[in-house]
């Protein structure tokens, strides 16, 4: 039988263990904006057009290491899952930025990976079919690149993917307006991008290959993701600050990686801890105004729909007559809704 002191020192030594952990928050693996389809308590999944990725960066110092060495080159990526009748996809448009005798520099590309069956790809465009063999199985997937030039800081890159029929377009965007750079035909047509547990959507800073750690000496910048449904772009309704096990192959270091802080739909960054956070989650608040009532939305560019008594409510605020007020707010995802909250307020 243990004596009260040892029953002390272990009870000690568990409160300093849980504090670690609570203290300590979870690496993420890769760091930017994720949308894992998990948001807290509740689970959810949708269907996309398309989906954005915007990255401001006012300074960068970075190299990456792998097992070919040392590289001055981190890639940011736009990572998705397309699925047909017949088929899931999974889906890149990734910008390599490198840096060279200070000059940064700037290339796009493009994969696409049957998750349905990694040995077969069918795609046809502008790109290549790649095949190997790795541990005995067969390996395909189609690819395209195009290098731009060199990139002036500070700068906001943009990459792109858009679905419709049978093609994946993929676009990029260096400040100067879209850019359609490749497009690839798949088979079984009906293409939708989706989003869910098991099916995240990242847009995400990691190394430039496979088996790299991209290793974060200085940022300062911003990200945003956005889903397109209807013809009109969203905030995911839930992010988090990374993934702690992505479908990617690239990594980010732990310690020197990002550090990220929600502005609204925004994620703030800088050099730090790579620590895996939710960003945000579905939020509604009513506040009185001059100009009378105005309800505050977290994400605000969410697909969200308000209405007060019944009445849907534009982004100006309302002006109501004396007495108690029903605001319903309801976020969607693709159309679907996950979120509700009802609020009931008085006029002063």
């Amino acid at each position: 039988m243990r004596t009260p002191a040892a029953l002390a020192v272990v009870l000690m030594a568990l409160i300093a263990v849980a504090a670690a952990r609570w203290l300590d928050a979870p690496t993420a693996a890769v760091v930017g904006i994720v949308d894992a389809g998990t948001c807290g308590g509740f689970s959810y999944s949708y269907s996309a057009e398309g989906v954005m990725g915007l990255a401001h960066i006012e300074r960068a110092g970075f190299y990456s290491a792998g097992a070919g060495g040392v590289v001055n080159a981190v890639s940011i990526q736009l990572n998705s899952f397309v699925a047909s009748p017949n088929a899931v996809y999974w889906v890149q448009n990734v910008a390599l930025i490198s840096r060279v005798n200070g000059t940064y520099r700037i290339a796009v590309a493009d994969y696409i990976f049957n998750m349905s069956d990694y040995g077969s790809m069918e795609a046809r465009g502008g790109g290549n079919v790649v095949r190997y063999t790795a541990g005995g199985r067969p390996v395909a997937f189609y690819q395209s690149s195009l290098t731009l030039g060199d990139l002036d800081l500070p700068a906001t890159v943009g990459l792109m993917v858009a679905v419709n029929g049978s093609s994946i377009y993929f676009y990029y965007s260096t400040g100067g307006g879209w850019r359609l750079y490749d497009s690839a035909e798949l088979p079984g047509g009906g293409l939708e991008i989706r989003v869910g547990p098991g099916e995240e959507l990242e847009w995400v800073v990691a190394g430039p290959r496979e088996g790299y750690v991209a290793q974060i000496t200085e940022w300062d910048g911003w990200m945003q993701l956005f889903y397109e449904y209807g013809g009109r772009w969203y905030a995911p309704p839930c992010a988090y600050s990374g993934s702690a096990s992505p479908t990617t192959a690239e990594r980010i270091s732990a310690v020197k990686g990002l550090a990220e802080y929600a502005y609204g739909d925004t994620a703030i960054q800088m050099a730090g801890r790579s620590d895996l956070s939710l960003l945000w989650s579905p939020e509604v608040s009513a506040v009185w105004t001059a100009q009378g009532l105005a309800v505050l939305t977290t994400p605000p560019d969410g697909e969200w729909v308000v209405a007060v008594d019944g009445t849907p409510l534009g982004p100006a605020p309302a002006a109501l007559r004396p007495g108690v007020h029903n605001i319903t707010a309801v976020l969607y995802a693709g159309g679907s809704a996950v979120y509700r909250r009802y609020i009931y307020v008085s006029s002063p």
